[in-house]
């Protein structure tokens, strides 16, 4: 497991070390928007196997519905990927600067964090928000979905490596944790420093 989880670390710090401008996160964006698009049937046919697994365990009704993917949460998702999109790059932004004494010019700019570790639940479109958010900022991700959300989250993770290989970026700009271990999350926060620079948990406990 611990091999595993430097495996991904790795595979991430090498992926942050390559710099991606406005234009080409905007475009991967925006062709991750319509892969989702072009594999809906897909998508939903891998959120079915969740939807049917999740019965077999006799998980509550309104947990069931929060990891439902139809036609309309699906343009949902399309929509907030293009929003994404749009927003101004927050990266490379002077927000200060002075003169010292001696003529050294300082500035304050603003610059990635790095690598970002996510954890959270049942919702599959937090998938694509998160790696989106994460490329936009010009982080890279490491995303540790919920294990009833299994097949959904690993074909969108997919759907975005897929949008950053078409545009030459380096795929493991965004990483999906496939080990399904309860024991993962607690490596993921407490042996991954050398790898994670910030842990997401989001919702739960």
């Amino acid at each position: 497991m611990k091999q595993y989880l430097n495996l991904l670390g790795k595979k991430s710090k090498k992926a942050f070390l390559d710099k991606i401008n406005t234009k080409t996160k905007n475009k991967v964006l925006d062709n991750f928007a319509s892969l989702i698009n072009k594999k809906r049937k897909l998508i939903i046919l891998q959120n079915k196997k969740d939807i049917k697994n999740a019965s077999k365990k006799k998980l509550k009704e309104n947990l069931i519905s929060r990891l439902m993917l139809d036609s309309k949460k699906i343009d949902q998702m399309i929509i907030s990927i293009k929003n994404i999109s749009k927003f101004k790059d927050p990266t490379n932004i002077s927000l200060s600067e002075w003169m010292r004494p001696n003529g050294l010019k300082i500035k304050k700019v603003t610059i990635p964090i790095g690598i970002i570790g996510v954890i959270y639940e049942s919702r599959p479109n937090v998938t694509a928000d998160v790696a989106a958010l994460c490329l936009k900022s010009g982080n890279c991700s490491i995303l540790r979905g919920g294990s009833e959300a299994f097949n959904s989250n690993k074909i969108l993770a997919n759907l975005f490596r897929d949008a950053l290989e078409k545009n030459n970026i380096n795929k493991n700009c965004v990483q999906f944790i496939e080990n399904k271990n309860r024991k993962i999350v607690d490596n993921l926060l407490s042996k991954m420093s050398d790898y994670i620079d910030v842990i997401v948990p989001r919702g739960g406990k």
